[in-house]
């Protein structure tokens, strides 16, 4: 291709599979990278992009987001307190009240989980009853993106994360916790498959009436796939499909699906080859991940994948490491469409941005296509 391309442009062909000027390089910099960084550096995440000389890549907002909130006359009442600068929300049913206690992120992106919404099969029960006793109300964030909009223009792109995960991995991440979803997916087999099919049938809704409005061109699913939680036999029976199905919604009303998948995946492509979503992204090596990224774009060829240079990479005390390491994956996956170099996972706090804009200067080098 002789005509060079805006990063919107080539972040878009990159992720539909076609052919690009040169390969994207969308580090994935979030507000905990950029602590790290040193006082004089830009401090906004479009402007730190901009900084190291990246294609800009957001991962933050969303224009538009599903609230399920409980219908007149459910008996349904909130709860939300603080102990200790920890917030307590919940709710209370007429099968039991459930909580769960959250603790500030200091330096980070989320609120921790320190107490689970979902401890006992009583909890399930409790929680299957707020399922049933809700409504879909969808806020308008909109100005919050056009915002965002406006500083990133034409040299990247916006994300919308407002979509979350699947409901298995929402158990697995931030409702249950690992070890807990299993025993109640154990005890409790006919309620648990009950509830998830349940949450998929309202994140079915949502997403299409967030697709219906938004602005955005590509929606993330923060997934962080990985078989250190999760089998391939369970991927199979309660992720791959969902999913699959919020790809068809998204791509009705002409949206990208893009999955965060920063986990370990070599026992996990065949189950995620036949998914109907666009891509797999901010794929880890060793040790956050187990794939370096010319062997997942080898395993996926019906997939674009971004991501492939791990957290010690990026941390190296030598910025040749990190051109070094952007040289053999521009390299080993030249001629393969659909390829975004980025980092494995988040960049993490520490990180330099001589390191960053080592990769940079390497995809200048060897990434033209």
């Amino acid at each position: 291709m002789n005509r060079e391309m805006t990063g919107k442009e080539r972040i878009l062909a990159a992720l539909r599979r076609q052919p690009v000027d040169r390969v994207p390089w969308v580090p994935l910099l979030v507000p905990y990278t950029i602590a790290g960084f040193p006082k004089d550096a830009p401090h906004r995440v479009v402007d730190a992009q901009r900084a190291v000389g990246c294609d800009i890549w957001t991962q933050a907002l969303v224009d538009r987001v599903g609230l399920w909130l409980p219908k007149s006359g459910s008996k349904i009442k909130t709860i939300r307190y603080f102990v200790d600068g920890d917030i307590v929300t919940g709710y209370e049913t007429p099968e039991g009240a459930i909580t769960e206690r959250n603790r500030s992120g200091v330096g980070g992106s989320i609120n921790v989980p320190v107490e689970f919404l979902i401890k006992t099969p009583q909890d399930l029960r409790a929680y299957r009853y707020v399922l049933e006793h809700t409504f879909l109300f969808i806020a308008d964030l909109s100005h919050h993106y056009e915002w965002e909009e406006e500083a990133v223009g034409e040299d990247g792109v916006i994300t919308d994360v407002g979509i979350g995960m699947t409901p298995h991995q929402m158990f697995i991440n931030l409702m249950a916790g690992p070890e807990n979803t299993y025993y109640l997916q154990a005890d409790e087999p006919d309620l648990f498959d009950e509830v998830m099919d349940m949450m998929h049938g309202q994140y079915k809704i949502q997403i299409r009436e967030t697709a219906k409005r938004s602005k955005a061109d590509i929606f993330v699913s923060s997934e962080n796939t990985s078989w250190t939680t999760m089998s391939p036999e369970g991927y199979g029976k309660y992720c791959a499909g969902q999913l699959s199905e919020y790809a068809d919604i998204l791509h009705e009303y002409g949206k990208l699906h893009v999955i965060h998948m920063c986990g370990k995946l070599s026992h996990m492509c065949e189950k995620i080859a036949p998914c109907r979503f666009d891509a797999v992204a901010d794929l880890a090596p060793a040790p956050t991940g187990d794939m370096e990224l010319w062997e997942i774009a080898s395993a996926l060829p019906g997939h674009a994948v971004k991501g492939g240079i791990g957290c010690d990479t990026l941390l190296a005390d030598d910025p040749e490491v990190c051109y070094g390491k952007a040289t053999e994956i521009l390299e080993k996956t030249r001629g393969r469409p659909g390829v975004l170099l980025g980092s494995g996972d988040s960049v993490p706090n520490g990180a330099s941005m001589e390191n960053l804009r080592a990769v940079t200067k390497a995809v200048e080098e060897a990434g033209r296509c």
